[in-house]
């Protein structure tokens, strides 16, 4: 690999909120690469699940020396004959390999919620996701390139109406396409098996698609 083509393997510009904060908002794919962008990431999500959609913010934080990354969103969740809810979510992501190669594993944990009337035992009202994932980096050029990248995930989930917490194994992948240096985009799934529709677990496929941008990248 030439230098220029290392340098920008390291400068490509990865969305960790599916989640992507597409994260684990409830109704939305917890998406999260196994690479850290050194500064800030801002991003506008877009996600749906079993005939709910979510619209988000969302941004992140690692120092430059990439060894962790904070991310967060907030957002609104829609659904035909449900009130229009708040999302919210939070993750805590830990790089262990990747930091100068195209490879890259990380271990992560966040927290999501649902805030609004009319939830009870049907519906995911928080979820506690822990997980891991590898990756895979490449460079196009001196500032392009993409990664992509598979987690499986645990997810301990919380439900309306003071029902008792169950839990459920889910994966995901996704890609993220580095536009410039600056801006990137990301699409993902996140897949599991079809729940009883009174379970309050995330059952079949959810999709996410992001717009990043990367505060001070294109300096």
């Amino acid at each position: 690999m030439t230098n220029r083509a290392a340098a920008a393997v390291l400068l490509l510009p990865t969305l960790m909120f599916g989640r992507s904060v597409i994260a684990q908002m409830p109704g939305s794919p917890l998406l999260q690469n196994a690479f850290a962008n050194p500064g800030i990431t801002a991003a506008v999500n877009v996600a749906s699940l079993g005939g709910a959609s979510s619209y988000s913010a969302a941004g992140a934080w690692a120092p430059g020396s990439a060894r962790f990354e904070f991310s967060a969103g907030i957002g609104a969740q829609t659904h035909s004959g449900s009130p229009t809810r708040a999302v919210y979510g939070f993750r805590f992501n830990i790089p262990l390999l990747g930091e100068s190669s195209s490879f890259g594993a990380s271990l992560f944990t966040g927290y999501g919620g649902l805030s609004g009337a009319g939830m009870d035992s049907s519906t995911t009202r928080a979820l506690f996701p822990v997980g891991a994932t590898l990756g895979y980096r490449v460079a196009l050029g001196g500032n392009h390139g993409f990664s992509i990248y598979a987690s499986p995930i645990y997810e301990s989930v919380g439900r309306g109406g003071g029902a008792a917490n169950v839990s459920v194994f889910r994966g995901a992948v996704g890609v993220d396409f580095g536009i410039t240096s600056s801006i990137g985009a990301s699409a993902g799934l996140e897949f599991g098996g079809t729940e009883n529709a009174e379970s309050g677990k995330p059952s079949g496929t959810a999709f996410g698609a992001a717009l990043s941008y990367v505060i001070g990248g294109g300096r």
